[in-house]
């Protein structure tokens, strides 16, 4: 292991080096430093005295960056390379090259949470031993380790969006049969039937409520984008009160409700609808 200050190095192979440091900073914060063009030239800087003026990112497979770097005087460096993978906010691989006379290396960048704080560990493989051992001697770890430094000073100061309201409203169910289900969910269940229109003859949409929720189910026929075989919905929650009272009422209506399981002091009970998919009955009694 090569030693510095805070951040680890470590050689895993003859063509690779391996950078590990923990910041504190959340994964979505860290992420963004490093892909968004609003932050990236705030903390990735270069040396001192020198800005970031030209920051390009392209974030997706095959999109492109480019940032260019500039200090006193004529003195700047570009850096370029191209997306392989964008997997937001876990990791990214791409090409990285600093112009002619320099190789060509292949990055691959993964962020780790743990609470408030991120571990970044990035590797790098170069064409070839000699490549990876001038790379080492060029002042990459002190520079690195002052970069990291930056960034982590940097995300202090910035905070991430809120995140707006959301309502769970609806949950697809897949059946065969409209007609068929709604009869099971109506008839037998007393969910209330909220909607049921057809935008076209191809095309149905039916919105079910069960009594007490907040939350539908839609039923459906058609409807782009949805293309869940029937039946294959399992275990969708419906919270009772009394969860026994329920199963009989449900079983003098039609329902074939199994038995209550005790799993952990919260109670469950399961039954399925006509194309196969999973219901659970669920009780969370108070604890004392």
């Amino acid at each position: 292991m090569i030693d510095a200050n805070a951040t680890a190095f470590d050689l895993p192979s003859d063509v690779e080096i391996q950078i590990r440091r923990t910041l504190a900073a959340p994964r979505a914060l860290v992420f963004d430093c490093y892909t968004n063009p609003e932050h990236l030239p705030n903390w990735m800087t270069g040396p001192p005295g020198w800005t970031m003026p030209v920051c390009e990112i392209d974030l997706r497979p095959g999109g492109t960056f480019r940032y260019v770097l500039r200090g006193e005087g004529a003195a700047e460096m570009t850096l370029t390379g191209t997306f392989t993978e964008v997997r937001r906010p876990l990791r990214l691989v791409a090409t990285e090259t600093w112009g002619p006379g320099f190789p060509e290396t292949l990055n691959t960048v993964t962020f780790e949470a743990a609470g408030s704080h991120t571990t970044v560990t990035t590797l790098v493989r170069y064409p070839s031993q000699s490549a990876r051992d001038a790379a080492l001697q060029s002042g990459m770890k002190e520079g690195l380790e002052a970069g990291f430094t930056s960034l982590e000073s940097y995300a202090q100061g910035v905070t991430l969006p809120p995140v707006p309201d959301m309502r769970l409203e609806l949950v697809p169910v897949p059946v065969a049969d409209v007609d068929r289900a709604i009869g099971f969910y109506v008839d037998l269940l007393g969910f209330h039937l909220d909607h049921d229109i057809k935008p076209n003859d191809d095309v149905r949409v039916t919105q079910l409520t069960p009594p007490g929720s907040a939350c539908s189910i839609v039923l459906y026929k058609n409807l782009p984008g949805l293309d869940l075989p029937a039946g294959t919905l399992r275990g969708l929650h419906l919270v009772v009160a009394d969860i026994h009272k329920s199963r009989e009422l449900l079983l003098a209506r039609g329902v074939e409700v199994a038995g209550v399981d005790d799993m952990g002091g919260i109670l469950y009970a399961a039954f399925t609808d006509p194309d196969g998919n999973t219901w659970l009955l669920q009780e969370i009694p108070p604890r004392p």
